[in-house]
């Protein structure tokens, strides 16, 4: 049997910022196809240390159909000295191969790439 290979993992990367006519603080996505990362990738902490606000967008963001068959590993703040804001950093794998139990694909990040 060959060796499996290790998941599917990206790295993308959301501003915060307020919704022009609401004033609601929503995430905005910097890079919306992520970027493909080897290995353990970024050290970031638990997504349970970030606050119930973010973990609320976040929860909205993820369970999308596009991010269906992804996972988030961890998720914390990212600090970018050139840019002004608040920004946090998200690491996806993959959890499934885009298909159904059906073997039909589904419109999801994975089926993006």
């Amino acid at each position: 049997m060959p060796p499996q290979q290790p998941p599917s993992r990206r790295l993308l990367i959301f501003q915060e910022a307020r919704h022009p006519q609401t004033a609601e603080v929503v995430y905005l996505p910097v890079n919306k196809l992520g970027l493909p990362i080897c290995g353990d990738g970024p050290d970031l902490p638990s997504i349970l240390e970030l606050p119930l606000r973010i973990l609320k967008a976040f929860t909205e963001i993820f369970n999308q159909p596009k991010y269906k068959g992804w996972a988030i590993v961890s998720a914390g703040p990212y600090h970018d000295t050139s840019e002004e804001g608040k920004y946090y950093a998200v690491v996806l794998e993959q959890t499934t191969s885009g298909q159904t139990t059906s073997g039909q694909h589904t419109e999801s990040m994975g089926s993006m790439f």
